[in-house]
């Protein structure tokens, strides 16, 4: 039996080799990933809720620690962060823009001096009008 090292290295190296495969499938597939997720949203819950009452979400988040996280964003996160911003610019761009007229409410509005109750109105108004279009 291959030990978790051996597992790990030939995992690591047919996975390069079968990202197109996994594009593939991912295109090719009738199922609809989002209904099917939404449907288990129960099974979600609960799983979180057992992982939490567990203690698992604090282990878990123990046993990478600080070390961990960096480690990962060194590895990986560093390499995606901009492709990630890039390939979802427009799509952010999109689903903001509802709060453009939100953002702007207090435009409108004097400016006062820092900290001011007039600089305090407009943060409200703002704030205000953001829930409100939600």
């Amino acid at each position: 039996m291959k030990t978790a090292s051996e597992s790990m290295a030939k995992f690591v190296e047919r996975a390069s080799a079968a990202s197109a495969d996994y594009l593939k499938g991912v295109e090719s597939t009738p199922k609809d990933q989002a209904a099917r997720a939404i449907a288990a949203k129960g099974i979600y819950a609960s799983a979180v809720t057992a992982s939490i009452t567990k203690g698992s979400y604090e282990k878990g988040l123990q046993r990478s620690g600080v070390a961990g996280w960096r480690a990962g964003v060194k590895a990986k996160g560093e390499a995606n962060y901009a492709t990630g911003v890039a390939v979802s610019g427009s799509k952010y761009a999109e689903r903001s823009a509802k709060f453009d007229t939100a953002r702007a409410s207090s435009d409108a509005m004097p400016r006062g001096l820092k900290g001011s109750a007039q600089n305090l109105a407009k943060v409200a108004k703002v704030v205000s009008s953001l829930i409100a279009a939600k």
